[in-house]
C-alpha cells in the first residue's frame, strides 16, 4: 500500500461513535500507513488499540499553532503515505484538519480521501426535510449576540440549515435559535439529534418550543441541529402528521 502513495495525505473518516461504522478500506490505511496524524491523544490511542494496531503518531488539533501546522505539513511532504484522522467522522471538516490540508496543498503534496460517516450528512439523510438547497452552518460563535447574528443571516435565504454544537452550549444555542426565529416571525420544524449511532442516541422532530419544555431533561451528548425550510417551502404533506405532534426518540440497548 506505501508504494500507491508519495507525499499524500489521505483525509480518514471515522466513525461517528459505532465502531462497528469504520470501513474496511479505514482499517487498512490506519495499519499501513506511514505516518498518522490523530486529533486528540486519548481518542486516538483508544481507536488503535481497539483495531489493534501499535503506532506512534503526531496531533493536530485546536491547540496547534501555525508554526506546527507547516511543520506536519513539511512532514507530509516528505513522507509517502500520511493519515488524518479527527476524533469522529471526516477530517477536515469543522477540525483544523482543513489547515492541514491546505498547507500540504501549498508544499505541493497530494490530498485524498477516504470517505465515510459525517454528523451532518446523517443528520440531514434522517431529519425527513427538503435538503437541495441546504445551508451547512458549522459551529456557531460562542458569544450570544453574535450567535443571534449569524443564525438570522443563516436562516434568512429560507434553506434548510444544519449546524453543530457543543455538548456544554447546545441548551443555550437552541434558547437563542428559538429568540431569533420568534423575532423573525418564522415557524420551522426541527429535527434535533444526540450522540448519532451511539444506543445513547436521542432523536426529536418537530416544533422548537416543545423541545425547549424537555430541554432541561437532556444530557449532554453530541448535538446536531437541522431545521426545515420556510413554511411555504416544505412538501407539507411530509410533515403535516409532525407539525401536530412532536416525535420523540431513545435508542438504547
Amino acid at each position: 500500500m506505501r508504494e500507491e502513495f508519495q507525499r499524500t495525505l489521505v483525509l480518514v473518516s471515522v466513525s461517528l461513535g459505532n465502531s462497528g461504522d469504520l470501513t474496511v478500506r479505514a482499517k487498512r490505511l490506519l495499519e499501513y500507513c506511514d505516518v498518522l496524524i490523530g486529533e486528540e491523544l486519548k481518542t486516538t490511542s483508544t481507536l488503535l488499540k481497539s483495531l489493534s494496531i501499535s503506532k506512534q503518531f503526531l496531533l493536530c488539533n485546536e491547540h496547534t499553532t501555525p508554526e506546527e501546522i507547516r511543520s506536519l505539513g513539511q512532514t507530509v511532504v516528505d513522507s509517502g503515505l500520511t493519515v488524518l484522522i479527527s476524533d469522529a467522522g471526516t477530517p477536515g471538516i469543522e477540525d483544523p484538519g482543513r489547515e492541514l490540508v491546505g498547507e500540504v496543498l501549498r508544499r505541493g503534496g497530494n490530498v485524498r480521501s477516504a470517505p465515510g460517516p459525517t454528523a451532518f450528512g446523517a443528520a440531514l439523510s434522517i431529519s425527513g426535510f427538503k435538503t437541495s438547497p441546504f445551508t451547512f452552518c458549522g459551529f456557531l460563535s460562542r458569544d450570544s449576540s453574535e450567535r443571534k447574528m449569524e443564525l438570522s443571516r443563516y436562516l434568512k435565504p429560507g434553506h434548510t440549515i444544519v449546524f453543530y454544537e457543543t455538548p456544554y452550549r447546545y441548551k443555550a444555542v437552541l434558547r437563542d435559535l428559538d429568540s431569533v426565529l420568534v423575532g423573525m416571525g418564522e415557524d420551522r420544524t426541527i429535527f434535533f439529534c444526540l450522540d448519532l449511532t451511539l444506543d445513547s442516541e436521542f432523536q426529536f422532530r418537530g416544533k422548537l418550543g416543545e423541545l425547549l419544555k424537555i430541554l432541561d431533561t437532556l444530557p449532554k451528548g453530541n448535538p446536531v441541529v437541522v431545521l426545515s425550510q420556510r413554511k411555504e417551502q416544505l412538501n407539507q404533506r411530509s410533515f403535516s402528521k409532525g407539525d401536530k405532534k412532536p416525535s420523540f426518540k431513545r435508542f438504547k440497548k
